[in-house]
């Protein structure tokens, strides 16, 4: 059935969009574009990523995938709009085959006026910061995707979103997300004990109490963007936490392991503007876990995580640099990130023992959590660079992002080179390291993420 679909958009697509490309040249303006009712545009696909999953391991695929994408955007008059973005892809991942067929977005948008309204499943992101945006609660991410385009993390929820523009420089934005939606978070591609079991994640209920909402205020001048925001709901992000440890000696022993969500409010504020030559960004959030998740070990403590970004262009040449860092409130030293410990099958048949697991399985999933999301420090600062090149008239650009955190000694860097081989076909060739002591972030993702990647790309 999926290869059927599949094939009935390509049908319908290729055309479209060869018929679509015909008309705008012949008129020579935008301005055909937006009259068009409805309007075709979408990408097809090939990526390939190498690597190695354990040092001095031979290189081996860790991801190929061929995947398709389909933009549909009609127009009804000025008054409504509808929008739908369908991705198909198939190929192998993570030691597995895939054939994923996608709705990332489906929804319609009406326009009455000052007012405008939008309903189903649509991606809706905060922040005016370049990649880290604290702000944004509404949208989750899938932080494991394969693809060198960041946008291609986010991920589609259902929803619905009402804006009222008081004056042409000042907007009310208000948020609703009935059913919580996880971003995907790949715990189980950890190097974990055999004895770990990661099971599907249960979501919060889809009831009235358990939906999300948020507000944002936004101020559009001429020279200065900004706005000020709430968003009270399930973080998109979830910790972990184990099922019931069992209380008697034995040798099958499995611990049950789930991702599990938390509900948090955050005030948030974000800001751009131009200080002559140069662009700045940044966003702080506060982030406060509600009364009846504050003390969960799958929860983080409340916390202030602030963003600063500034670019500049130098001709062909050009350079970002961004400042992130977090303060956490009633910061406690707890254990030392230690990883899910191997177990001595002898200490299963010692009662003794035995009786202290849970207690030492609690402090270590504890401390799991506390990477997760970035508290293993009170303060933490980051520091990222993207300086990027632009070369033969434009073809080509060679960039390099590259991140230190001076509070956990992580780093990363990722260079990529792309060259546009005709205006529909674009090659891009890069790699991505993490790198990061024992028992953090970077060190656990490493394994799945370190290596080089190649993907070919037809936009139409």
């Amino acid at each position: 059935m999926r290869f059927f679909i599949v094939g009935i958009l390509i049908a319908i697509s290729i055309p479209a969009g060869l018929f679509a490309q015909g008309l705008f040249e012949s008129a020579g303006t935008d301005s055909q574009e937006s009259k068009l009712p409805v309007q075709f545009n979408g990408y097809a696909r090939g990526a390939l990523y190498l690597g190695e999953y354990s040092t001095g391991s031979s290189p081996e695929i860790k991801s190929g995938y061929g995947e398709a994408g389909l933009k549909i955007n009609a127009n009804s008059g000025s008054r409504a709009r509808l929008f739908s973005e369908l991705r198909f892809r198939e190929g192998y991942e993570y030691n597995e085959w895939i054939s994923d067929f996608t709705l990332r977005e489906a929804y319609a948008d009406l326009y009455l006026g000052p007012f405008e309204l939008r309903a189903g499943q649509s991606i809706v992101s905060w922040g005016r910061a370049d990649g880290f945006n604290p702000t944004n609660n509404l949208t989750p991410q899938d932080y494991f995707v394969r693809s060198p385009e960041p946008d291609d993390m986010r991920l589609g929820n259902f929803l619905v979103r009402a804006r009222y523009n008081i004056t042409n420089k000042l907007r009310l934005e208000a948020v609703w997300v009935p059913r919580y939606k996880y971003s995907v978070y790949r715990f189980d591609l950890f190097d974990m004990p055999e004895y770990v079991n990661f099971l599907e994640s249960p979501l919060p209920e889809a009831t009235l109490k358990n939906s999300s909402v948020g507000a944002k205020l936004d101020f559009l001048f001429d020279r200065f963007d900004g706005s000020l925001s709430w968003f009270n709901g399930y973080d998109p992000k979830p910790g972990i936490q184990s099922g019931e440890i069992s209380q008697s000696t034995g040798e099958d022993f499995i611990i049950d392991m789930y991702a599990r969500a938390f509900r948090q409010q955050t005030l948030g504020l974000d800001f751009s503007f131009g200080l002559g030559s140069y662009g700045v960004r940044g966003e702080a959030a506060l982030r406060d876990p509600t009364t009846e998740y504050r003390d969960e070990i799958y929860a983080p403590n409340r916390d202030l995580r602030y963003v600063l970004e500034i670019d500049r262009s130098f001709g062909d040449f050009s350079l970002m640099i961004m400042y992130m860092g977090q303060y956490v409130f009633d910061f406690t030293e707890g254990p030392a990130p230690g990883g899910i410990p191997d177990i001595d099958p002898l200490m299963l048949q010692d009662p003794a023992a035995f009786a202290m697991l849970a207690p030492m399985m609690y402090q270590e999933i504890a401390a799991f959590n506390r990477v997760i999301f970035d508290q293993t420090t009170e303060i933490s600062h980051l520091l990222a660079l993207r300086p990027a090149l632009s070369m033969v008239h434009g073809v080509s650009s060679l960039e390099v992002y590259t991140s230190y955190n001076f509070s956990t000694e992580e780093w990363n860097m990722i260079p990529k080179l792309s060259w546009d081989a005709t205006d529909n076909l674009k090659l891009s060739i890069g790699a991505q390291y993490f790198e990061g002591p024992e028992n953090t972030a970077y060190n656990l993702i490493a394994p799945a993420f370190n290596g080089g990647f190649f993907e070919l790309r037809y936009s139409f």
